[in-house]
């Protein structure tokens, strides 16, 4: 599959963002926001590297203020990569690797020049936040401002839960990629396999069929279920009686799927096809539940409540599912507190997990919200769990 078979974001994508997040900086009191990390500088820059997040020597800033044009403020190697790939030609760089003034100058000199209102400039430092700079020199840069530094993650997450027609199409190439693999897994795997044979072989599938990167393949396996769902490979040997979990958080075009699927190796037990089944209409409860108006927690307890009624207790689950994009775990959660209205466009994993015994099990979709309920974006899971019996 080729993996540019998206549609390229067009300028007015990007205007549409930087509007609203000007609208969102009016709100929240700022006069600028500065984003650092992979997720929130490719959102409204546009700017792709691989260069920028494998390596922490040289940070790479996107400065949107309340007026004036946004600007780049990157390391002079970037200068040609931001060229060809962001919407944005108003940059400024500097001489990079430079430990005792990376870039800090330069912010300083914008800060100086913005149209000052409310005093307040955000940056990535609230919950699930990952700035991209070294945290020394955020409190050097407060000290040398006369600016208060507020928190613009949040802004920044609630920008990004309603997805554009173009965003959606990405998450959903990245679903069927994702299908394609799991589709074929139960062809390749043999019982004798270890997870970490069945792991490499997985990840080489997904990357063959169109996936930029598998940033999270997650795997667990054990008799009769498993005890983690967040582990990675082991020299584990699967044999009969075992249950494999796989779970992928595959990207394309810097867009996530996330979900799983549990396959058996030889005859499953009794018990592990109650769990598959309570999970699978657990899972169909929360898609059903997936309405514009109705709440996120509403999510969480049309799931709990399924499994409940099979004798499983979440009194424990932090959550069934959250929100998905460029961030493979997104806001919000699908937990009984939160309270964030759903809307359509709003991609969410649908994750319900199921204890017994000392073992877990878990299933996991993705779905779309419209104007008339959820699309389901991953191929829907089997009823009943997949066996692998050679």
């Amino acid at each position: 599959m080729d993996s540019l078979a998206y549609t390229p974001f067009d300028r007015a994508e990007f205007d549409h963002r930087i509007e609203r997040a000007r609208r969102a900086m009016e709100e929240n009191k700022l006069d600028a926001i500065v984003v650092s990390s992979e997720a929130n500088l490719e959102y409204l820059s546009g700017m792709v590297t691989q260069f920028a997040w494998v390596t922490p020597t040289r940070p790479f800033f996107f400065v949107v203020p309340r007026n004036g044009d946004p600007i780049g403020i990157i390391p002079e190697i970037g200068h040609t990569n931001w060229l060809d790939t962001s919407w944005c030609t108003n940059i400024a760089t500097w001489p990079s690797p430079r430990p005792d003034d990376e870039g800090i100058s330069l912010l300083g000199e914008l800060f100086s020049g913005l149209r000052r209102k409310h005093g307040r400039i955000g940056f990535e430092i609230g919950p699930e936040s990952r700035i991209g700079m070294p945290v020394a020199d955020l409190w050097r840069l407060k000290s040398e401002i006369n600016y208060e530094i507020a928190d613009c993650q949040l802004l920044m997450a609630k920008l990004r839960l309603i997805k554009s027609s173009a965003e959606i199409a990405r998450i959903r190439l990245a679903c069927g990629i994702a299908g394609q693999a799991f589709g074929e897994l139960p062809r390749s795997a043999r019982i004798g396999d270890s997870e970490q044979k069945i792991h490499r072989e997985f990840m080489a599938s997904l990357i063959m069929k169109g996936a930029d990167a598998v940033p999270y393949l997650a795997i667990g396996s054990g008799f009769g279920g498993y005890t983690s769902i967040i582990r990675g490979p082991t020299d584990r040997v699967l044999g009969r009686g075992d249950v494999l979990l796989l779970d992928t958080g595959s990207k394309i075009g810097g867009y996530y799927c996330d979900y799983d699927r549990n396959f058996a190796f030889g005859k499953p037990s009794d018990e592990v096809l109650r769990v598959h089944e309570a999970l699978w209409l657990a899972t169909e409860a929360g898609i059903a539940a997936a309405r514009p108006g109705r709440k996120t927690s509403d999510l969480f307890h049309a799931q709990a409540d399924v499994l409940s009624s099979h004798g499983y207790n979440v009194g424990n689950v932090g959550r069934f599912g959250h929100g998905l994009g460029k961030i493979v775990t997104e806001f919000p959660s699908n937990a009984p507190g939160d309270q964030t209205l759903l809307e359509p466009g709003m991609v969410f994993t649908i994750e319900p997990s199921a204890e017994y015994d000392d073992k877990i099990m878990a299933h996991e979709e993705n779905i779309v919200i419209t104007e008339d309920g959820a699309e389901l974006i991953s191929p829907r899971a089997a009823r009943e769990i997949p066996v692998i019996d050679t």
